[in-house]
Parts: C-alpha cells; structure tokens; sequence
C-alpha cells in the first residue's frame, strides 16, 4: 500500500460516499471486508565502491497488510513490517514494526476521520511512493520516522483538493509526551497533468523543545513521462532527524553535549519514461544538507554535510500490471564533510553498486 497521507489513504480504501439515497447493501460482500497481501522486495546487489559489508542478496522489505471496507462509511487498514531498513527502526532495535491500524470514518462526502497508528500527512512524492517500491530513498526520508497513533481529519472541498488536519504522537524517545501537529495540502490541475503535495508540521520533542518541517512536491504526468521534484526541509532544538548525532556524537554521550540546532535540506527529483506498456526507464537525483543553525556546546554553527545520490534504472512489468515488476538499478552516493565535522574525526565514505531483483505485491485474499 502506498505510503499515502492517511487521508489519500482513507479516500481510496472507502471507496464510495455515504448518503441516504446511493446506499444501497449495508454490508459489502466478503472481498470488500477483508483483503490480504504481502509485499516484498527483494535484491542481489554487487558493490562497486564502499558497501563491503551490505550482504549480495536482501530481502528489503517483507509486510502483510490487510484492508477492507466494512460498511459504506467504515474502512480499516492494518500493515505489519516483518523486515524492515529504515534507520530509525533499526536503531531502536525492532525486529516486526507495526506501520498502520487505523479506522476510518466517512462522515459525508466531503468530511472524514481517521483514529490510529496512521501515515503521517507530510508532502512530497518520494514520501507519497510505494514504500516497497522504493530502492533507495532520500536521506530525509530514509531517518524519519513517519507512522504515529492520532487522529486526521480530512476535507475536499472539490475533486481535485484536499486538506488535512492531524495531531499524532510523535517518535522522540527522548520525551514523555512528544506530540506532532501536520497541515497537509494535495491538489491537483489540468486534468491531473499538474499534481501538488505541500505540508507544514511543527512538533514537540520535549517541553519547550520544537521541530519544524516544511514539505512539498510537484508532480507533473505527460503522456510516457512522469516526473516529480520535491524540496524538504527540517530543523529542530533536539536534531529531528538524528543523522548528525549519529554520525558526529561521541559514544561517551555522558561526558559530551549533545548536538542540538540541526536543520536539514533535501532536494530530489526522478523522471520516468515508459518506452513501452510493460518496460520503464528511470534516473532519480538526491542533493542533501545537513547543518547546525545554531551553536551549541562544541559543535559550531554552519555546514556539516553534503550528500549527492544518483540512481538510474529499467523496470519490467511482465504481467502489464503494478502487482510485479523485475529491476535492474545503478546507485551511488557521494559525501563531502566540511572542516567543522573533520574536527570530530568522522568519515564518510562514498558509496556505489549494481542491483536485480523484483518487487512484488502477492494478493492472498
């Protein structure tokens, strides 16, 4: 299932609108109520610079996920991750992770609510993907954590606009209650030729202690070509992202200030071209920031980080549909460490490799 907001989510799996004269059955038949999946992911992958220790062979993702509509106004979704490779997931140690289970209630065709652990309503089209589908994301993407437990409530005043409000928990363990406000935005334009996806979160990582995060992604569908670009950019008191902490924190964190004050900057963009029904052709570019906005301890203000991402591939859909397709990718990633995070003595090493594999979505029920 697509790494939707939980509103584009709540949209597509209710699939008709609820009013007294178009109901008609109050109970769906059997495959509306419950549909099963698994989706997976996996790869050979062959390093040509830096990666020695990644394994040749990945399963790189591996979820079940069941979904249904219960009644015309009643919808769920529920995924579980039984192999995961976001980095935030990893550090903390989880094995299974629990993405999505949440209820959805459509109160009128315009007006919709969501309870439970749920997408986050952040903008962007690498965010908005099929998270399976993904074979390398952003670093923005790839360190946040994005699914929490609250409540969304969505508005579309037209067709082609939605609105979204959420307050969600938030991932700090670091806090007792953090909390994460999002005000999304989708739209699209000229018969979905022309597609937007903006948002602007602020969350509380401890008291007193805020985050911002200002989102968006355009999108543009033109016959054989699809091609998006998204900006994203995030700072926060307590790094949000936790990739300079990780990177430039010593291990001695009890003697040692934390780094705080971090923003970060990301621009990608990827364009697709399908030379044929069952074949499609794809470059992907990533251009990543990461800096102290602010001094703190010993970790001066200014640029810590840069990171390039370049990715190229074919992808071939042997039954014309989106269920299965088989890849072939070229990845690298460049970094360049300024001389303020050469005085911590960290390196950073650039990387490239060769990728086949298949990622195939199984319908079970």
């Amino acid at each position: 299932m697509k790494r939707l907001t939980v509103f584009c989510l709540s949209a597509l799996l209710t699939g008709t609108t609820f009013t007294a004269t178009s109901q008609k059955t109050l109970i769906p038949n059997n495959t509306e109520v419950f549909k099963l999946s698994l989706e997976t992911h996996g790869s050979y992958n062959e390093a040509l610079s830096g990666e020695t220790e990644r394994d040749r062979f990945l399963l790189n993702d591996f979820k079940v996920e069941a979904t249904g509509t219960v009644l015309p106004w009643l919808s769920y979704a529920y995924r579980q991750v039984l192999c995961y490779r976001n980095e935030w997931v990893r550090a903390n140690g989880f094995g299974s992770y629990i993405e999505n289970a949440w209820v959805n209630f459509q109160l009128s065709e315009k007006f919709s609510v969501t309870a439970g652990k749920q997408d986050a309503a952040w903008g962007g089209f690498e965010y908005d993907e099929y998270p399976y589908r993904i074979y390398d994301y952003s670093d923005m993407n790839d360190w946040m954590e994005c699914y929490f437990t609250g409540v969304a409530v969505s508005y579309e005043p037209t067709g082609t606009q939605e609105i979204c409000v959420q307050v969600t928990n938030g991932n700090d363990n670091r806090s007792k209650s953090p909390s994460f406000y999002n005000l999304g935005w989708n739209s699209s334009y000229l018969d979905e030729m022309l597609s937007l996806r903006y948002s602007v979160t602020a969350g509380q990582q401890a008291k007193g202690n805020w985050m911002w995060m200002v989102w968006g992604g355009q999108q543009v569908e033109a016959g054989k070509f699809l091609g998006y670009f998204d900006v994203m950019y995030t700072r926060g008191k307590m790094d949000p992202m936790g990739l300079l902490a990780e990177q430039f924190e010593p291990e001695d964190e009890e003697n040692e200030a934390s780094i705080g004050n971090t923003s970060y900057l990301s621009l990608v963009a990827r364009l697709n071209y399908q030379i044929h029904p069952k074949w499609n052709l794809f470059v992907k570019g990533m251009y990543e920031t990461a800096s102290v906005y602010k001094a703190n301890g010993p970790y001066e203000s200014g640029k810590y980080r840069t990171a390039w991402g370049y990715q190229g591939g074919v992808e071939f859909y042997p039954m014309g549909d989106d269920n299965l397709h088989l890849f072939m990718t070229g990845t690298g990633r460049a970094y360049n460490l300024t001389e303020k995070a050469k005085a911590f003595d960290v390196f950073a090493e650039n990387t490239g490799r060769l990728s086949v594999g298949f990622v195939y979505k199984i319908p079970l029920f």
